[in-house]
């Protein structure tokens, strides 16, 4: 099999350097069986880009790190010294991207041994992919996708593979509208209304982390609500749906108050003409639900 370069990015923020190394032996495990069976990845390399206040690494340990995994990849570290979110650290650490394909992962996901054997699989078979995503356990995402082909309406980036001139071909990730949340959903609506595939991988499983609160569900941050509910309101503008967006604003003026904060920011940008340019205005491609962006399996 013709062999490939991948460089794989990662924010950091705040971590915890044992739950890291979790993930790097992971890596540097796919890595080895990929090179065992024959696949197209045979080393790779990796960027943290750390959004923390204060570095998490020092120099010697990021040398130590690469002392020890140096066979399946070498680790450069950026501080960034500011918070970036996920869209602006991934478009800043991907200007020294030389690769051929970008892994945009975040840092504390663990991959299984066949995972890059599973992942590169679409890039030989199919025509046009912009995006394969791999499996979430154990709280897979609940989006619908095609059971035949793999095609779906957009890809969690919390571990998705992309073709790097496609990547650069589409500017990046939007940094000016998503701090934090839905910067893969419009990512993948741009690729989508460029002519390209998101394809999901069941076969690729990734371990993600979660917070669940007594019921089982997902816990998120107070930050986490605030950008999910900014994010919601700027993707319903970006992609030219103003039922959705005006509804929005309606329950946002008497919600709680991360999403009062968000209405806030909108009007804020409304007001100074700093909203971006309309998408979609055809309605092809956006997949809005009543609060998501795709329908759901479950």
């Amino acid at each position: 099999m013709e062999k490939t370069t991948l460089r794989l990015q990662t924010i950091l923020y705040y971590n915890e350097k044992e739950n890291l190394e979790k993930s790097l032996a992971s890596v540097a495990r796919a890595v080895e069986v990929s090179r065992k069976k024959g696949g197209c990845i045979e080393r790779i390399d990796i960027c943290y880009g750390d959004a923390s206040a204060e570095p998490i690494y020092t120099d010697a340990e990021i040398a130590a790190l690469n002392q020890k995994y140096g066979e399946f990849f070498h680790l450069e570290y950026m501080f960034f010294g500011f918070n970036s979110g996920t869209s602006r650290g991934q478009n800043v650490m991907f200007k020294t991207c030389k690769a051929e394909y970008l892994l945009a992962m975040n840092p504390d996901v663990i991959l299984c041994p066949d995972f890059f054997i599973e992942m590169m699989k679409p890039y030989r078979t199919r025509e046009n992919v912009g995006m394969v995503e791999a499996r979430q356990c154990p709280l897979e995402h609940p989006k619908t996708f095609d059971p035949l082909t793999g095609e779906e309406p957009w890809g969690a980036m919390a571990c998705v593979i992309i073709p790097s001139a496609v990547f650069g071909k589409l500017g990046g990730l939007d940094e000016k509208n998503f701090f934090l949340y839905c910067d893969d959903v419009d990512f993948s609506y741009r690729l989508r209304l460029n002519g390209y595939k998101v394809i999901y991988q069941p076969r690729a499983f990734v371990y993600h982390a979660k917070r669940l609160d007594e019921k089982g569900g997902v816990q998120p941050t107070s930050a986490e609500l605030y950008y999910s509910a900014e994010a919601a309101l700027l993707m319903a503008y970006k992609y030219s749906d103003d039922a959705r967006l005006k509804r929005f604003l309606q329950v946002y003026a008497t919600g709680s108050e991360q999403q009062k904060k968000a209405a806030e920011e909108f009007y804020r940008r409304n007001k100074n003409g700093l909203l971006t340019e309309r998408l979609d205005k055809d309605h092809k491609i956006a997949a809005f639900t009543e609060w998501g962006y795709s329908e759901n399996r479950y």
